[in-house]
């Protein structure tokens, strides 16, 4: 099988950036919305702070750490559309998640009528959203969880039965972490603003790779993190609220950094920061700030529009083959609604996924799927050649 059978994927020209990603070189890296690969520049930038705190120690803070903070907000704030003195700072999405959570229980209308106590979620959005919500049941929060009718995306349709007056929040992925499908976020902005509910996307498998534009998508809360498309690695994401809705909130789940005057260490009075960092919580992991800007380095260099042509290209081409083959795939088939990931199913996914990085490939097993996601930096020949050897894996199962 050749690389002629997936078709040629747009941004031939990106993989010059290929020689940056040393595991490149040690294997087929065909999972990158699990982690993405570590660019050369992002451990460059983890050197510059290890190098920093040799020689400042402490000082560093002043001099360096709190300016680099500020550049990652930016950067951040630059992926969605944003000014990044309206981004928050986080560890993780779930530390994220936790603030907003903490300003939402429940939501008290001014017009005395009942709270707002329902969050929608769906079956195929990862658990962090609705676990988040499971806790507070004991607050009177109840969680509301849609079905998928097809096993690959939740339609606007069944959003419109769920919401209604009791809903206070919608919380789903702009892409789902299983199938890949890309989800109607205009669509659901509209409805949520029409029913006074808010909407809270979780887009760690969209930031980076699907161009955005928070704003004009009419979106009230973004969660986002470095992990996967940013190839910035784990212990850093972000929050974004719309201005209105970050000034309505207030977070009962907070820390120093959210201070407005933080540096006057005043244990007895509490004023908010008026900007995104009002939902940021304590002192932010350092490291992986500087591992972040690494990589929203070559994010910025490349553009986030040539990634997701070719990484969408290669997908369809893995669809192609994969169809060819004969495999089970689970995916949508229109790229205009689907991201990074490419399943294909497998009732015992775990033994496939180890013998293809026996034989050098690492993807990811899911419940009932091997889960593929090609990225800028793979060639089509790997796809191919990825394909060929799951579907002999597959046979013998």
């Amino acid at each position: 099988m050749t690389s002629d059978v997936v078709g040629t994927a747009r941004h031939q020209g990106l993989l010059r950036f290929r020689p940056e990603f040393p595991l490149l070189a040690a294997t087929h890296y065909l999972n990158t919305c699990s982690l993405g690969a570590l660019p050369a520049r992002g451990r460059a930038k983890l050197g510059e702070f290890l190098d920093q705190w040799d020689r400042l120690g402490a000082s560093a803070w002043y001099a360096t750490w709190m300016d680099e903070l500020a550049a990652l907000r930016e950067d951040f704030g630059w992926v969605i559309g944003r000014p990044g003195s309206e981004i928050a700072l986080a560890p993780n999405v779930s530390v994220a998640l936790a603030s907003v959570a903490s300003a939402l229980d429940p939501i008290h209308r001014g017009d005395g009528a009942a709270p707002r106590t329902r969050v929608i979620t769906t079956m195929l959005d990862f658990p962090t959203l609705g676990h988040q919500w499971l806790a507070r049941a004991p607050l009177g929060v109840e969680v509301v969880v849609l079905p998928s009718p097809d096993g690959l995306s939740v339609p606007l349709e069944a959003f419109e039965a769920a919401v209604d007056e009791r809903t206070a929040l919608v919380a789903t992925g702009h892409v789902y972490f299983t199938t890949g499908a890309v989800q109607d976020v205009a669509g659901l902005a509209a409805l949520c603003r029409e029913r006074g509910a808010l909407l809270l996307i979780d887009a760690y498998q969209a930031t980076g790779l699907i161009p955005t534009d928070v704003s004009a998508l009419g979106i009230d809360i973004y969660v986002s993190g470095t992990l996967k498309w940013l190839f910035g690695g784990p212990g850093n994401a972000f929050l974004w609220l719309r201005p209105e809705v970050r000034q309505a909130l207030t977070p009962t789940t907070t820390g120093w950094f959210s201070s407005a005057r933080q540096f006057d260490f005043d244990v007895a009075t509490l004023d908010y920061a008026s900007d995104g960092r009002k939902f940021e919580m304590g002192t932010p992991a350092v490291p992986s700030a500087f591992l972040a800007r690494g990589g929203m380095s070559l994010l910025r260099e490349i553009g986030v529009e040539a990634i997701h042509e070719r990484t969408i290209d290669l997908g369809a081409g893995l669809i192609r083959l994969a169809d060819a083959a004969g495999l089970p795939v689970r995916a949508v088939r229109d790229d205009a609604r689907r991201a990074g990931i490419v399943a294909i199913e497998a009732d015992e996914p775990a033994p496939i996924v180890a013998a293809l990085a026996a034989e050098g490939f690492v993807v990811d097993a899911r419940p009932g799927i091997v889960r593929f996601s090609p990225a800028f930096y793979n060639t089509e020949q790997e796809v191919a050649d990825a394909v060929t050897v799951v579907a002999r894996l597959l046979a013998r199962h």
